[in-house]
């Protein structure tokens, strides 16, 4: 396998939120480090998901049992919210589609 880059994946543990002094959340996080591919968005996918409200940036393929639907992924120092992720047939892979986390604090624990 092709390791092109370090990829955090990150789960929010929505069963233990704090919140602080204002009111907002403050979630538990859980990171796990694997090895992808970085390949650029196709320009169906890009159509589709901005229909939906999306700006994809990146499409990254990780080792299916690796992925277990996390929703935050950081590559290259940068957060960026999974929006989809599909599992590439027989090849034990899966694309997850990536799109910036924009307006959004670093309110962990």
């Amino acid at each position: 396998m092709n390791r092109d880059c370090v990829i955090f994946l990150i789960s929010e543990d929505s069963d233990n939120v704090a919140v602080n002094d204002i009111g907002e959340p403050l979630y538990t996080e859980t990171v796990k480090r694997v090895y992808g591919i970085k390949k650029s968005v196709r320009q169906s996918e890009f159509f589709q998901a901005s229909a939906q409200g999306f700006k994809p940036e990146i499409v990254v393929e990780v080792n299916s049992f690796e992925y277990n639907n996390e929703n935050i992924c950081e590559l290259e120092n940068q957060r960026f919210r999974i929006y989809r992720s599909y599992p590439l047939g027989k090849s034990e892979r899966t694309e997850l589609y990536l799109t910036q986390l924009v307006g959004e604090t670093d309110v962990t624990t």
